[in-house]
């Protein structure tokens, strides 16, 4: 009786029951506790659609005030995984998770409220919110489509056509270009507008954007797009088409395109904008401010990527070596320290090689272990080794890359600018690579394109540098083992390394928790010992360290006595 007194006890039956309902419990959920927030809101949606109260007004009211108060959250969460996506990959799993979930749940609201909408005997009371409620529902699907696009997937045939059919009716309703009314979620963007943002984040699914520069420039598209349209009847020969009746994005025209369903998109607008931004940060060097910062170098890198996915025209081909197709086994090796410990196992024997040249195996005295046989599964997946056959194939490859592909679930791991080696089947050697591209298909499909940094590659164990004392010398197989500290392993490349630009120096790869400038080492191998220090580094990531290495000293193993 007395219930309107106690808005908190409403709220908690059903705090989607109205905007009252809904700013009371909002009052009680965690405030600091990200996730835990998204859960209970989970829970709250569940509820909704389990309840037999139909939708009416006020709850859309009220989905609409938790849409706005929940919008920094979003944010908030979206930040957090681009934050941790390299350092904490579970934490940043469970925030996109977070995330992903929370956009599935207002996807599925507001399909719910535009079905009610569009009852006929309802129609003229929610004609109003049409317009917002179609917005917000693309403006979803966006979300959405971020989302996946930070770790690299594709959307599915019918997850497009969902989109598309959404467009289409609020087309045939006279919505898509209606301005709607700022309501709760705030609204403001057209339904046009949502939508052709959601074709071009796709035209960004390259694979070659690392999630923190995906989410950056995704924002200049959101700010540089608005003025978009798209038309019946092209008014150029250039840009791209959607078939709105299809089952995918958009496609870059080739004159042949024609169909009453198809809708045509000229990215000129957005390509000016973009060239007079690349522009402002090339020419920053002649500014008071001085050369380009860091910062503007990779935003302008980044620039250039998304350049070629949504200029009007394409006329150059934007590979830079030849492509030769193939279909060949092959094993891979992901992440630096399982790429060691494969390389680690062979026996390296090798003659003395000339003056101020590095021994390409590691260890002296007793060779490493052979390796163990039918390992031609992913190394991610312990239990694939049961399978005969290498479930990764070589798909093309050029001077300077490879393309290779899996399914069934392997190599979901992989990662812009992850180590990886692979072995053809037909070859002995295993070629060492960095992840420039991961595209991600239904089916738990993967394909990476891997630049070659090294046609031949050693693993090394490499001894920091201790002080020598000659009142504590200790000598082991003719080596002063006082003087070696602890232990680490490592990747030595003979020069040249880099077949696209090659490198003359002599480079390592390292642990970055490792690298240090400067840093002094100690390489013994079966002859030699070579005191070695760490330089400039050519790349670097969360777990590794491409570096030059300078030799300080090379002295010859003294053999014991009595040995020959």
């Amino acid at each position: 009786m007395f219930a309107f007194l106690k808005p908190s006890a409403q709220a908690a039956a059903d705090p989607l029951a109205s905007v009252r309902a809904a700013s009371a419990w909002l009052d009680e959920l965690p405030t600091l506790d990200l996730v835990a927030r998204q859960q209970r809101v989970l829970r709250a949606f569940d509820a909704m659609r389990q309840s037999a109260r139909p939708i009416d007004l006020a709850r859309v009211d009220a989905l609409q005030h938790l849409d706005a108060a929940l919008r920094s959250d979003r944010r908030k969460l979206v930040r957090q995984f681009v934050d941790n996506c390299e350092s904490s990959p579970r934490i940043a799993e469970r925030l996109w998770a977070a995330a992903f979930d929370l956009a599935q749940a207002f996807i599925g609201a507001y399909q719910a409220a535009i079905e009610a909408a569009l009852v006929p005997s309802a129609h003229a009371r929610w004609k109003p919110r049409l317009a917002q409620l179609f917005a917000r529902l693309v403006h979803y699907y966006g979300i959405d489509a971020r989302l996946r696009i930070s770790r690299h997937e594709h959307w599915i045939p019918a997850r497009w056509s969902e989109l598309h059919r959404a467009y289409l009716r609020a087309t045939e309703l006279g919505l898509d270009r209606e301005d709607p009314a700022a309501g709760a979620a705030g609204a403001r963007w057209s339904v046009e507008q949502e939508y052709v943002y959601v074709l071009l984040l796709h035209q960004l699914n390259s694979g070659n954007l690392s999630p923190a520069n995906f989410d950056w420039v995704a924002a200049q598209f959101r700010a540089w797009g608005r003025r978009l349209e798209l038309l019946a009847i092209p008014k150029t020969m250039e840009g791209f088409f959607v078939d709105v009746a299809g089952r995918e994005g958009l496609r870059r025209r080739t004159g042949q395109d024609s169909g009453a369903m198809l809708r045509y998109l000229d990215t000129t607008p957005l390509a000016e904008q973009l060239d007079v931004t690349l522009a402002a940060l090339r020419n920053s060097d002649a500014t008071e401010q001085g050369p380009m910062s860091e910062q503007g170098a990779k935003r302008a890198a980044i620039l250039e990527k998304a350049r070629a996915a949504i200029a009007p025209n394409l006329n150059v081909d934007m590979r830079r070596d030849p492509r030769v197709s193939c279909v060949q086994e092959a094993r891979v090796r992901i992440g630096v320290a399982r790429v060691i410990e494969e390389l680690a196992r062979p026996i390296a024997v090798a003659a003395e090689p000339p003056a101020d040249q590095i021994e390409v195996f590691a260890v002296a005295g007793a060779p490493h272990a052979a390796a163990a046989a039918n390992d031609e599964g992913d190394t991610l997946s312990g239990s694939l080794v049961r399978f005969p056959q290498s479930l990764w194939q070589v798909r093309d490859r050029s001077v300077a890359g490879l393309r290779i592909c899996a399914g069934g679930g392997v190599g979901q791991s992989l990662m812009l600018g992850t180590l990886v080696a692979v072995r053809e089947a037909n070859r002995e050697q295993w070629v060492l690579g960095v992840v420039r591209r991961v595209n991600r298909f239904a089916g738990d499909e993967i394909e990476a394109g891997l630049s070659v940094i090294a046609e031949r590659v050693v693993a090394v164990s490499l001894h920091a540098q201790r002080e020598a004392r000659s009142d504590l010398g200790i000598e082991v197989d003719g080596v002063d083992a006082h003087g070696l500290g602890p232990c680490f392993d490592a990747l030595y490349l003979p020069p040249p390394s880099r077949p696209d630009k090659p490198l003359s120096a002599r480079t390592l790869i390292v642990p970055t928790h490792e690298y240090r400038e400067g840093r002094r080492l100690v390489l013994a191998t079966g002859r030699t010992d070579y005191t070695i220090a760490l330089r400039q580094v050519v790349e670097q990531r969360a777990d590794w360290t491409w570096v030059a290495l300078q030799i300080l000293e090379r002295v010859e193993r003294q053999r014991p006595k009595g040995k020959t």
